[in-house]
């Protein structure tokens, strides 16, 4: 499995907002600025053809409206997107606000498909489990395990320590998962909680993500075991 770090930083930091492409063709949210680092990297939009939405916070769904308009302009209509039973609404909706002329002519001619189970497969291919995590206030909030070829790969979302979150540790041989703070809050992980989790689970190495600059920096420093710290534009081949 090809894993390309579209974004690993958060909202206020000087990387982009956490995202990840799947072998060319399954993107895993879709954040403000992912369709131009997308441009930057180089990456083809004609393969992306699904996207998993973790959780409907702008940070992780607000490009969008731009990726459907990038699809149309190359001719690939087809897009599915697994996300909450409520995901569909805010779509159109976010859609609708950042292009209300051409909403009605792209939701007739773009193939967008809409899917909330909780096991899935793609391409009869990936066999995919949506995993409830905590988000604090937030719900509800979503990671996701693909697995492919005897691995699996978690994708935590935003969350902080949680029954979903060590499920995830137990379970795959890599989660990519947030580490927004230095300490942890009742909504996004922390080094401090990192620390712990990684001892506990010793055989997932953990890819961290979404974090502030200042984290990131912190975190190069600890140098803790199975953690590592990726650049954007960077690719795992697990």
């Amino acid at each position: 499995m090809k894993i390309q770090v579209i974004g690993s930083g958060n909202l206020w930091g000087e990387y982009n907002s956490a995202s990840y492409l799947i072998d060319d063709n399954i993107l895993v949210d879709i954040p403000n600025g992912t369709c131009k680092a997308l441009n930057r990297q180089g990456i083809s939009y004609e393969n992306i053809k699904n996207v998993l939405i973790t959780h409907f916070h702008g940070d992780h769904y607000f490009d969008m409206p731009f990726f459907i308009l990038f699809k149309k302009k190359i001719d690939c209509p087809d897009i599915n997107i697994y996300c909450a039973i409520n995901g569909e609404k805010k779509i159109r909706r976010l859609y609708k606000l950042a292009f209300p002329h051409s909403y009605h002519r792209i939701f007739k001619t773009m193939n967008v498909s809409f899917f909330s189970k909780e096991f899935f497969s793609i391409n009869d291919k990936y066999e995919i489990e949506r995993v409830l995590v905590d988000h604090g206030s937030f719900k509800p909030a979503y990671g996701y395990i693909i697995k492919y070829d005897n691995k699996k790969i978690g994708f935590t979302g935003d969350t902080t320590l949680c029954d979903g979150l060590e499920y995830m540790m137990r379970n795959c041989d890599y989660v990519f998962g947030e580490c927004t703070f230095k300490k942890a809050t009742a909504k996004h992980m922390g080094a401090d909680l990192l620390e712990i989790i990684i001892k506990k689970y010793p055989n997932c190495k953990y890819v961290a993500s979404h974090m502030a600059d200042d984290t990131r920096k912190y975190l190069k420093k600890l140098k803790l075991k199975n953690v590592i710290i990726p650049k954007d534009g960077e690719i795992f081949e697990i």
